[in-house]
């Protein structure tokens, strides 16, 4: 590896065209970014996995793939192992583990971390501060809000990882949790502070602790008596979604 303009870039690495690396970032071995992207100050990205510090001579480093326009910020450590479609954001110190593939138009807010070993769609918004869990699977058009905590273990540290599934676009509120095993269906909502102990279908609305599915997300109606879910139906604000008209 050699030291180049304040940042470390290996050799092995393939940087796209026009591509900024800011100061004091690390981009390892095996690790390609795709056109017009930008890595913040300090990231680190292609981060080595366990098997590194055991024995570095010995490492081969898996890949580690960037899409084209991706905005990756301050702090944010992305590690081996990790394939990300195009137009990827992050905010800052946001964490990224091994085994992870991300579609396009995905973001992931500030302090939030995906441990691994996950699969998430297109167009998932993920806010800041979100605890997601291993063996995850997030599909297109999911909307995480701050403060969600998605669990894999009913009574660590005994028990086997169960996998969490989270259907097109649904929402998860601030601060809800959702325990082992669920899946949350198509467009379900989970209001804020819930916690999820059984699945739920498409289009329900679930609240409290423990949560109760208690009635069809199109029966909740905004101030003025207006319907507004699902919400892919309803929304005006051009978002860049591919069924809306930006015109």
């Amino acid at each position: 590896m050699k030291n180049k303009k304040k940042y470390v870039l290996s050799e092995k690495a393939k940087i796209g065209k026009n591509v900024t690396i800011g100061e004091g970032a690390i981009i390892y071995d095996n690790v390609e970014i795709g056109d017009n992207s930008f890595i913040g100050p300090y990231c680190i990205i292609g981060e080595p996995t366990i098997n590194f510090y055991k024995d570095p001579a010995a490492h081969e480093f898996s890949l580690t793939k960037i899409g084209r326009n991706a905005i990756i910020r301050s702090y944010t450590t992305i590690y081996e192992d990790v394939i990300i479609g195009d137009n990827f954001q992050t905010g800052h110190h946001a964490i990224i583990r091994e085994k992870s593939r991300i579609g396009d138009y995905t973001s992931f807010g500030s302090c939030s971390e995906l441990p691994g070993s996950s699969i998430i769609g297109n167009y998932v918004r993920i806010h800041s501060k979100v605890m997601l869990s291993e063996n995850n699977v997030i599909e297109d058009y999911v909307w995480i809000f701050p403060f969600v905590v998605i669990t894999n273990v009913k009574h660590p540290p005994i028990g086997s990882f169960q996998r969490t599934t989270i259907r097109k676009f649904a929402q998860i509120f601030s601060h809800a949790v959702i325990l082992p095993g669920i899946t949350i269906g198509e467009n379900a909502i989970i209001g804020a502070g819930a916690v999820v102990t059984k699945d739920v279908p498409d289009e329900r609305l679930v609240i409290g602790n423990p949560g109760k599915d208690i009635k069809s997300i199109r029966e909740i109606v905004d101030e003025n008596g207006n319907s507004i879910y699902p919400w892919q139906d309803h929304l005006k604000e051009y978002r860049g979604y591919p069924w809306q008209n930006k015109s």
